[in-house]
């Protein structure tokens, strides 16, 4: 342009690298392929540790599949620009030593050397108080069991059955109780309560692959997402996750404290506009459990019931 291309170019990189806002550019395989010298302070690495790293590096495991999602849908819109901040929940960025961060970012979906690409251009919202810490904890996780809570896993469930519907992918979702909270707490007090559903979601956190999404749903519930997986593949999950349960115990003042889950589950059936109707079909089988005694694993049944 103006017979000035060199010089424009010249301009672009020095832009590029001295913008005060950090620049990250990922290859169609989602690894940095460009930082600036802004990006590298705001995450905390050199220039030769941040080359190449995935784009989870920069984000909290916790919202690895919401962020995911959100990746998959921005690449099949029309689209080349989005902005992130305009959300009423905030974006959270992870540092290198795993502190996190309030961030704005605006994605870009330029083509590079012919093959998709993107970039992210960050700012830091400067969250420098304990408060501020606290708050993004708050805002994502269930206080007690360190997991997500309701609120976390409904936004993200309901970005995965809008995918789901979309491409016509299977998922299916289980609800677990913790049989006998009420009848642990009058025995041996609140503490011991809690200290089972602490129990209970190490295991199910440890068991559930990476890519199941498990949170607290309330009082003695919790939540799971099986993503691309039909309710058979789910039903020996949850199969796992009760034997193990019933098959192990937790020390409390040197007694050998045992208990029990039951797992109602449900596979996801496009056929439904809302999650909320698989929710209570998984809360409905669960039920059933429950009155059966629990310690086990009821399938709900779509051609008429529980």
């Amino acid at each position: 342009m103006f017979g000035l291309g060199s010089t424009i170019e010249d301009i672009a990189k020095q832009i590029l690298l001295l913008h005060d806002d950090g620049i990250l550019v990922f290859d169609h395989n989602m690894r940095v392929i460009f930082a600036n010298h802004a990006a590298e302070t705001i995450f905390g690495y050199t220039q030769r540790q941040i080359a190449g790293l995935p784009l989870n590096a920069f984000i909290p495991d916790r919202f690895h599949m919401q962020h995911g999602v959100f990746v998959d849908e921005f690449a099949r819109e029309e689209s080349r620009v989005k902005y992130m901040g305009e959300r009423t929940r905030k974006i959270i960025g992870q540092r290198s030593d795993g502190s996190e961060f309030y961030a704005a970012i605006t994605i870009m979906r330029p083509p590079v050397s012919g093959k998709p690409a993107y970039v992210a251009i960050v700012r830091d919202q400067k969250v420098t108080t304990d408060n501020d810490r606290e708050l993004l904890r708050i805002a994502a996780t269930d206080p007690l069991t360190g997991v997500l809570n309701k609120d976390e896993f409904s936004a993200i469930a309901e970005k995965e059955a809008l995918r789901s519907k979309r491409y016509s992918r299977p998922f299916s979702v289980a609800v677990i109780h913790l049989d006998a909270l009420e009848k642990l707490n009058e025995e041996h007090g609140y503490n011991v309560g809690d200290r089972a559903l602490q129990w209970v979601t190490k295991i199910c956190s440890n068991t559930l692959r990476n890519v199941d999404i498990f949170a607290r749903w309330s009082g003695p519930s919790f939540a799971v997402l099986f993503p691309e997986t039909p309710v058979n593949g789910a039903e020996v999950i949850a199969r796992r996750l009760v034997k193990m349960i019933a098959d192990d115990s937790f020390k409390h003042q040197e007694q050998e404290i045992k208990t029990t889950i039951s797992i109602g589950v449900v596979g996801y059936d496009d056929r439904k506009t809302l999650l909320d109707e698989a929710m209570r079909n998984a809360a409905a089988a669960l039920s059933d459990v429950i009155k059966a005694g629990g310690n086990d694993v009821k399938i709900f049944d779509h051609s008429g019931g529980a």
